[in-house]
């Protein structure tokens, strides 16, 4: 009873933040960038390697229903998002002291870690939810304009259900990485710089360079949140990179039963850090 009493006012808390509905915004934006952009693309004409064909496929429905859930993923915008809201969701809570106030009203402190973590699981859903209805609604409106009706029964939808668990499972592990930064720094600055950095920068530049070296190296990447993320949604599957104008293959990513697993542990691991940091931390400092 007491864990679902603050889970409830976590939530009120978070949908009470403008950076939710902020996030929620421009990834909608972001995803109505790409289907306009290859709107016009289609319409120029200068399609370059791609057919008219697949291009006109990719904004109508059962494919352009689906595809803008990769936008939520962990590797790519949606895990950028969540860190920043995590960051900030946790962080500012030492400053403003509502930890504190939890802990009077005979909160244990482990139990308010999980909570906070648990309550971080709707938000990442919304962010998925808002790619997919922002990708349905545009890709409906090429459909009536291409095909003349919206083809529902072309959409698998129990898949789509099963996809939209799986995108926001892959934010998981981004989200536990910033809660643990958050609770051990207690600062909004480290803990989203430093969940960015990761991000951007080892993820998103040296899993590729690592990759390429090959040997033990190359297969480092394979294990890392984003690597993992990959595997189980199947995204980039043995994504390459260019040396000196020649193509190597850089990863292959896990399967995604042993991907999901992984990404499990991060989280666990992270989660489990941040209950035992948080246990020791004097709140009154």
């Amino acid at each position: 009873m007491m864990f679902w009493k603050v889970l409830g006012a976590e939530h009120v808390k978070l949908f009470k933040r403008n950076i939710l509905w902020i996030e929620m915004g421009l990834l909608a934006l972001s995803v109505a960038a790409l289907y306009l952009v290859a709107f016009a693309v289609l319409l120029g004409g200068s399609s370059g390697v791609m057919a008219p064909e697949a291009i006109e496929s990719g904004l109508t429905w059962p494919t352009g229903l689906t595809g803008a859930l990769s936008f939520a993923a962990g590797p790519n915008l949606g895990g950028l998002l969540m860190i920043v809201l995590v960051g900030a969701a946790v962080a500012q809570e030492y400053t403003w002291g509502t930890m504190q106030l939890w802990l009077t009203r005979g909160i244990p402190r482990p139990l308010l870690m999980a909570v906070k973590f648990a309550a971080l699981l709707l938000p990442a859903a919304l962010l998925v939810l808002t790619a997919l209805f922002t990708g349905g609604l545009i890709s409906g409106a090429f459909s009536l304009h291409f095909l003349g009706s919206i083809p529902f029964n072309q959409v698998a939808w129990g898949q789509l259900a099963w996809s939209v668990l799986v995108f926001v499972y892959s934010l998981l592990p981004y989200a536990a990485l910033t809660f643990f930064l958050a609770v051990a720094s207690r600062s909004t600055v480290v803990s989203i710089g430093g969940g960015l950095a990761y991000a951007l920068l080892l993820e998103g530049i040296g899993l590729q360079l690592i990759g390429a070296l090959g040997g033990i190296w190359g297969e480092i990447g394979r294990y890392l949140p984003g690597g993992l993320a990959r595997g189980m949604l199947q995204l980039n599957s043995g994504m390459r990179v260019e040396i000196d104008g020649e193509a190597v293959e850089a990863i292959q990513f896990l399967d995604s039963g042993t991907a999901a697993i992984g990404i499990a542990l991060y989280v666990i691991v992270f989660v489990i850090g941040a209950i035992l940091i948080f246990r020791r931390q004097d709140l009154s400092a």
